[in-house]
């Protein structure tokens, strides 16, 4: 088997296989030190990619060079790099990536900003909740829910993922939206109750190595700085449809709106839109602020 061919097996198990390299040569030393770890390492980065492409590829006796595209989470946008592959003796003997880490340093220092942002997002909802007296029977922005039904909705779909987030197994009928919404979890004091599962929340991400790990969740396996990103654009556009119905002014936090803008342009798309989690993509007003660019881009008339 010639080097391109031996390169072909390996991206194509980062392309279609998640990174599974259980049928790809390699060899251990001169740059992969364990072919066992390397392929247990692929499989967990795999679990993030979302997309990987080869734009460009070429070769030399046993060096494969390839110009490579791929998204990954936590990363916004796409990553380009160099990937060379040194070849020997039908085994990939050492891979060697050239880019630029700029993105992936700010992204692993992100966590910490992340769920302080994760705080300042629940904090907003819990203070809009505490203004709400009579108006919970009124409709929401949610059509055909009242109120407390987007309340109990939005407050119950944090709960179960931060259950997941815990390492508990979600029971999907748990997760239907329906039964959230007709589910009382706000109880007699709703802002104390909504305070409660979002401390849960935040204690729950803030353990270590919480968002690098991967777990099972709805759509398919999830990383944790996915589950992270989920709850501040749950709490920030269930805020949204709850401050509707009373008449509260809702003033939408700028640097959340564009966080959660960030992961809701690869995250929420055809995938997420057929398993009924949002609507189709509306019309972006030519004079669209963020906040608005991003209730029509989750299928919302702003």
């Amino acid at each position: 088997m010639d080097a391109l061919a031996i390169a072909g097996r390996y991206y194509d198990a980062w392309i279609h296989r998640a990174g599974d390299m259980t049928d790809v040569p390699l060899a251990a030393g001169a740059g992969f030190t364990d072919a066992d770890g390397y392929r247990a390492m692929a499989r967990q980065a795999g679990a993030a990619v979302r997309r990987f492409g080869v734009r460009h590829q070429f070769a030399t006796d046993d060096l494969v060079c390839s110009i490579i595209d791929w998204e990954m989470d936590p990363l916004p946008g796409t990553l380009t790099a160099a990937e060379l592959l040194h070849i020997h003796d039908g085994r990939i003997v050492k891979g060697e990536l050239i880019y630029d880490a700029e993105d992936l340093r700010r992204a692993m220092a992100g966590g910490t900003d992340l769920l302080r942002l994760l705080q300042r997002s629940h904090d907003a909802t819990a203070a809009l909740i505490e203004q709400i007296t009579s108006g919970w029977a009124a409709p929401s922005a949610c059509t055909g829910w009242t109120v407390r039904q987007a309340a109990n909705h939005l407050t119950g779909g944090l709960l179960l993922i931060t259950q997941v987030a815990e390492g508990q197994t979600l029971d999907p009928a748990e997760a239907d939206a329906q039964r959230q919404a007709d589910t009382d979890h706000l109880g007699t004091d709703p802002a104390a109750a909504f305070r409660a599962v979002t401390e849960r929340s935040l204690a729950a991400f803030g353990k270590p190595e919480v968002m690098q790990r991967q777990f099972p969740f709805l759509t398919g396996p999830a990383t944790g700085t996915t589950l992270a990103s989920i709850s501040p654009l749950e709490s920030l556009i269930h805020g949204w449809d709850i401050a509707h119905g009373p008449g509260i002014e809702y003033r939408a936090d700028p640097e959340i709106v564009e966080t959660v803008r960030a992961y809701a342009q690869h995250g929420v798309g055809d995938e997420q839109r057929r398993a009924g989690l949002f609507a189709e993509p509306l019309p972006i007003p030519a004079t669209a602020d963020p906040f608005v660019a991003l209730l029509t881009h989750l299928g919302r008339p702003a």
